[in-house]
């Protein structure tokens, strides 16, 4: 017998987080580049404008992506992440430059959120969990 102490933690059970689709993966993606590329906007705006409106809808945009972050394990999660989506290209009224990265950003979003639906597809069509777990 050991006499090394156990941990407390070495007795309890491992609760598995379940698989993500590839959905909540890609759209958790771009939600993580467009906060960046906001937060790196906002800067810009501050920057430019020294006018607080405009950096702050930037960052309310920001906490509304970060929040929406968890909505995309459910199957109705892309809805909120579609009108925040619409929120990135509104922020072009703020700073009009923001336009073409709001072009850019809502593009992956959008080639992301296709790819996922395909990937989705094809493993319900194999017979598979679309969730990524083992079959049943």
């Amino acid at each position: 017998m050991s006499d090394a102490p156990q941990s407390p933690d070495a007795a309890r059970p491992v609760r598995r987080r379940p698989a993500r689709g590839a959905m909540e993966a890609l759209l958790r993606i771009t939600h993580t580049l467009q906060a960046a590329g906001l937060l790196f906007g906002a800067l810009a705006t501050w920057g430019v404008t020294r006018d607080w409106p405009a950096p702050v809808a930037f960052l309310v945009v920001v906490a509304l992506l970060v929040l929406t972050m968890p909505l995309l394990s459910r199957p109705w999660g892309w809805i909120p992440s579609l009108g925040v989506q619409v929120l990135v290209a509104a922020l072009t009224w703020f700073e009009p430059v923001w336009g073409v990265v709001a072009v850019v950003l809502i593009g992956l979003w959008i080639y992301c959120f296709a790819k996922a639906r395909q990937i989705e597809r094809q493993r319900r069509a194999a017979g598979l969990d679309p969730r990524g777990a083992p079959g049943a």
